[in-house]
């Protein structure tokens, strides 16, 4: 049975570590190094704008969430919430353990008081069934250029 947890991320970080090269051979970029921004996740989690959800069996991780809880851009009195990263390690029984890690994730942002969820999946390794069997409509799509940096962009 897999339980789920809101943890402190000071404590599910090393949990988090420990997955993220399963994380990053699934969905990463390999022309760039997998180094989160621990600094920026600490600073959301002290204000209260970070969730961290863990999906541990037996007390073992076997998935995590993050999501980010802030104001509206636009009406500072609705918040809402972006889920940028999860991710459910290999197994049986990974595509229900993310569908209930994310059900579970919901209805803690919905008892935050939070109106609208965005979550980011990647369109060459899509969750994006999933989330519209749960409900989530597709409601941007979004580009992406890769730059070359200036030192591959001079002449010599």
């Amino acid at each position: 049975m897999v339980d789920f947890y809101i943890e402190p991320l000071s404590s599910a970080q090393l949990d988090i570590e420990g997955m993220l090269a399963a994380q990053w051979r699934h969905t990463g970029e390999p022309e760039i190094e997998c180094k989160p921004n621990w600094k920026f996740y600490r600073q959301m989690n002290e204000i209260g704008a970070c969730m961290v959800v863990m999906a541990r069996r037996d007390d073992v991780p076997v998935g995590y969430l993050a999501a980010f809880i802030y104001p509206h851009f636009n009406s500072v009195d609705h918040l809402i919430a972006s889920i940028p990263t999860y991710f459910v390690k290999e197994g049986p029984g990974r595509a229900l353990i993310l569908v209930s890690l994310v059900d579970f994730a919901i209805q803690q942002l919905a008892d935050r008081g939070v109106i609208r969820v965005d979550i980011d999946t990647n369109a060459e390794n899509s969750a994006g069934r999933l989330w519209e069997l749960k409900g989530f409509k597709l409601a941007k799509l979004g580009y992406s250029l890769k730059l070359k940096r200036a030192s591959e962009t001079r002449n010599a």
